[in-house]
């Protein structure tokens, strides 16, 4: 049955902006609620903000007595999550049955008197013996004793808290039992000594180099498991910095910035991906037929969208400042705006976004606008090559030039009544002359 106190002498009512502690039983421990939210605001709309702030060190006692708390619970067997808020509106815990009124008292005392001791005294109630458990030397916990969850899941619990004290467990659960052996690698040692900013909470990896002294317990079951330490004894792994300043660059051939000095930057990760394998057609998606579709402003949305994701990768890839293919509002475009995309499997390895333009120049060999004879306009309409992508390992195989005499076929002129948008990127003047060798049109 749930259990409401209220805190400030005018709640004899249920005054709206008194204080009250919310007890409330749940199905696996007790939701304890201290509720000051109403009290927070009617202080600040007159002007007493600051009297409604928490005490000094409050929601720090507060959160050390809910980290304690949900991991008592985790080991007792709770296999859930938890929600928890803290303040200065609302502050909740979750604590043990059994706590629930200790609970309380420690958070009224808090609000009331500035007294911390009681959030002291719960905390140190429900703190499970991990340094302890993660003491150098093999030992076995068992159900029911040290822990009452399953062993599997009391296994996982270990392991990420070994991981957050750079500790490799050597964990093992078997019924009604979980032995454990941890120990410091080699790398956590040298992070703690390099980064004693970061890594300072790491223990002394000396407690950890000895072998354990045999204290009489129980032998560790052999299951015909490797070998411990295999790389006992071996030799560290040397790292080098390369010379090249192209190879040693922190940016990406795909267009990300920083991404050889973030390996978990997970964007950089499926950017990366997309830009060398071409973008997964979604299953929504039905290619009928050949290896080229042509999406042009009016086709339907789910096609837009595809090109539009495949333009995005040359725009980050060579730093323009938009994609040269946009999903509009499927309304026709002006200068019948479209997108050959070439299919290869399940994804997208080429694209070429096209215009057509009655403003094009003849150029002859060499194909540059400050040089050469210019030939004026002569007014008729060409499709023209504005950006062209292929994806990173299709390169070299001939997907650009399938693209640029599609769009030759599409528009029923010769691959050399194509136009080229200025200005080329390297691989593009290439991808140019190799397609006009006489010469092209450029606008």
């Amino acid at each position: 049955m749930s259990t409401r106190i209220w805190l400030d002498p005018t709640a004899s009512g249920g005054h709206r902006t008194a204080r009250r502690i919310d007890v409330e039983p749940g199905r696996f421990f007790t939701r304890v609620t201290l509720d000051r939210d109403n009290y927070v605001y009617t202080a600040r709309q007159q002007g007493r903000g600051a009297e409604a702030e928490l005490r000094p060190g409050f929601a720090d006692a507060v959160k050390k007595c809910v980290d304690a708390a949900s991991d008592y619970l985790w080991v007792h067997g709770y296999a859930g999550g938890f929600v928890h808020s803290p303040g200065p509106g609302t502050i909740s815990m979750s604590v043990p049955f059994p706590l629930a009124d200790q609970a309380a008292e420690a958070l009224r005392a808090a609000e009331m008197d500035g007294d911390l001791t009681g959030l002291e005294a719960l905390t140190e109630a429900v703190t499970v013996p991990l340094d302890e458990w993660l003491q150098p030397g093999e030992r076995q916990l068992r159900q029911g004793v040290d822990f009452t969850s399953a062993p599997s899941a009391f296994l996982q619990f270990l392991r990420a808290r070994a991981r957050a004290r750079g500790l490799r467990l050597n964990g093992r659960a078997e019924p009604g039992a979980v032995w454990v052996h941890p120990t410091m690698p080699p790398e956590a040692a040298e992070l703690r000594d390099r980064y004693p900013d970061r890594f300072g909470h790491y223990p002394d990896p000396a407690l950890y180099a000895q072998p354990a002294d045999d204290d009489g317990g129980p032998l560790r079951p052999y299951v015909g498991a490797r070998s411990e330490r295999p790389s006992r004894d071996a030799t560290p792994v040397v790292f080098l910095q390369p010379q090249s300043a192209s190879l040693s660059s922190e940016q990406c051939p795909c267009g990300f910035p920083g991404a050889e000095t973030d390996d978990n930057n997970a964007g950089h990760l499926q950017g990366h991906m997309r830009w060398s394998t071409g973008v997964l057609i979604p299953r929504n998606l039905t290619w009928y037929g050949g290896h080229i579709a042509v999406v042009n402003a009016t086709s339907p949305v789910g096609w837009r969208k595809l090109a539009y994701g495949c333009a995005l990768l040359p725009r980050r890839e060579n730093h323009y400042d938009f994609p040269s293919f946009a999903v509009g509002d499927g309304e026709p475009a002006e200068d019948n705006a479209r997108a050959y995309l070439y299919r290869s499997g399940r994804r997208v390895v080429g694209f070429v976004s096209v215009f057509d333009t009655a403003h094009a120049r003849w150029y002859p060999r060499p194909m540059e606008t400050s040089e050469g004879v210019v030939q004026p306009t002569d007014g008729q309409l060409r499709p023209t090559v504005n950006v062209i992508f292929t994806a990173g390992i299709w390169r070299r195989r001939g997907v650009a030039q399938e693209l640029v005499r599609a769009i030759a076929t599409d528009a029923d002129v010769a691959v050399s009544e194509v136009a080229w948008h200025t200005p080329f990127s390297d691989a593009g003047r290439g991808l140019a002359t190799r397609m006009a060798p006489d010469g092209a049109w450029l606008a």
